[in-house]
Parts: C-alpha cells; sequence; structure tokens
C-alpha cells in the first residue's frame, strides 16, 4: 500500500503538470499509469482497467478543483457554457460507468488504446476548422456535453481531451478552450467517480483498500501533488506556446496506445 502511494505521488507531478498545462485532464496518462503499477503489484487482471479508469477520475477531482480557481482567476473560463454542458455530462458520465462495467478489462484496455491513438493523431495532424464556425444552441451543446461525459468517463479522462476539440472546432481561441476543458473535468470526475464507486460494489476480487472501483492508495498518492503542480500547469498554459507541445504529447500518446493495443 505504501510503495503505491509513494509511487503516484511522484507520478502526481507530472500529471498535474500537463493537466494545467495543455487542458487534457491527466487522466490520459493516470490511467496507462495506474494499470501498470496495479499488474505489478499483483492485482486480479479482470478488475485492472476499471480500477484505473475510476481511480483516475477521482484523482481529476483534486486536479480540476486547483485548476478550475486558477483559470477563474484569469477570467478564462466562460461560465455560461459550462453550465449548460454540465447536465448532460452528469448523465453521460453514470452511462460511462455502467458501459466500463459490462466491458472485460481486456476490452477496456483496447478501447482506451484506441482512443489514444486516435486523439494523439488528431492532436498532431490539428484540423483547421472553418472560420464562420460558432457554438450552436442550448440543445446541442446540452447533447454535446452527454457524449463527452459518456466517453470520458468510459476511458477515465478529463473534460480537456474532448472539451479542448470540440470547442476549438467553434472557433473559440486556443486558451479559452483550454480553460472551460479544465472547468468540464470536475463535474465530469465527480459524477463519474462516484459512479463508479457505487457500480464497483457489485465487483468481485477487489483489494480492500478499493471503494468500489476506487483504489484509495493510489488515488491519495496522485491526490497529494496534483493538487499544487496544476497550478504551475495553468501558469505555464499562458506563456509558452502550447501548439508546440502538443504535437510532441500527441506523438507519445500514439505511441502508448499502440502499446496498450499491442498488450
Amino acid at each position: 500500500m505504501l510503495e503505491i502511494l509513494l509511487y503516484c505521488a511522484a507520478f502526481g507531478v507530472i500529471s498535474g503538470i500537463l493537466s494545467g498545462l495543455l487542458g487534457i485532464g491527466g487522466g490520459i496518462i493516470i490511467v496507462p499509469f495506474i494499470a501498470w503499477l496495479l499488474t505489478h503489484h499483483g492485482m486480479p487482471a479482470e478488475s485492472i482497467m476499471q480500477t484505473a479508469v475510476a481511480t483516475s477520475l477521482a484523482t481529476i477531482i483534486t486536479t480540476s478543483i486547483s485548476a478550475v480557481w486558477a483559470q477563474h482567476r484569469r477570467g478564462a473560463i466562460n461560465w455560461p457554457v459550462f453550465i449548460t454542458l454540465t447536465p448532460g455530462i452528469a448523465i453521460g458520465a453514470w452511462f460511462g460507468a455502467d458501459l466500463a462495467h459490462m466491458m472485460t478489462s481486456e476490452v477496456l484496455a483496447m478501447v482506451f488504446g484506441s482512443f489514444l491513438v486516435l486523439n494523439g493523431a488528431r492532436m498532431f495532424i490539428n484540423l483547421k476548422t472553418k472560420p464562420h464556425r460558432q457554438l450552436p444552441g442550448t440543445l446541442p451543446l446540452g447533447l454535446a456535453g452527454t457524449v463527452i461525459g459518456t466517453l470520458s468517463t468510459l476511458v477515465g479522462i478529463g473534460g480537456g481531451t474532448l472539451t479542448v476539440p470540440y470547442m476549438t472546432w467553434h472557433n473559440v481561441p486556443i486558451k479559452k478552450a483550454i480553460a472551460l476543458g479544465s472547468a468540464c473535468g470536475l463535474p465530469i470526475a465527480i459524477f463519474g467517480a462516484v459512479s463508479f464507486a457505487i457500480i464497483g460494489m457489485q465487483a468481485a476480487n477487489l483489494p480492500d483498500n478499493n471503494i468500489g472501483y476506487i483504489n484509495i492508495p493510489a488515488f491519495l498518492g496522485i491526490s497529494s501533488t496534483s493538487l499544487f503542480t496544476a497550478v504551475l500547469g495553468v501558469h505555464l498554459s499562458h506563456t509558452v506556446p502550447t501548439e508546440s507541445l502538443k504535437k510532441v504529447f500527441a506523438v507519445l500518446l500514439m505511441l502508448a496506445g499502440l502499446k496498450m493495443l499491442a498488450g
């Protein structure tokens, strides 16, 4: 237990910075790390991916609180859009957790690996949108929130991974999109983690230090450091060229995804 906590505390420094810097939500790297760590600590294979996804979402709660506060102080968050997205995110989060529970750990790993490859390719190509495209009305935006909530919870990522490209596709400036992605990560993480904790009560062969699918030592370790480093990431996002960094990160995502698909 102590070893898992210490490993995760060290890793939380990295995930917090990337979360605040790129608005991606640390889950995109937390999930593979926790899956690897729990595998090497003898956790039953049938529930490793669900535990990694659920624990990732729980850690994103603390990271998001820190990042949202930092973005709010800069006046970067569009709160009316956030409020419109949130009900759909809540519905989608429960659906995504239930779907992950019904999958085998192997299938969920393939889903996550495919997601990493596709998302990395999207980030690297950086498709340009039509200059006249604007954000849609309340209903389409709410439906977008449901899709974002479902997919984000299914693979245990923060809101930015899907919210940022959706916003930039509608010509929202990149820094505003990153800020909104950080904000959306909070309801995704809260509703997703609670859903996994409740649904995981039905699962068998989980460790004693789990609450449902959430692994408490891993959660405490990552949260204890990422809470502080996310603020540093937000500061860096307003001072460094994030587009260049995203291309490097995109390549790493594709490599990680291919490794997960290869087993």
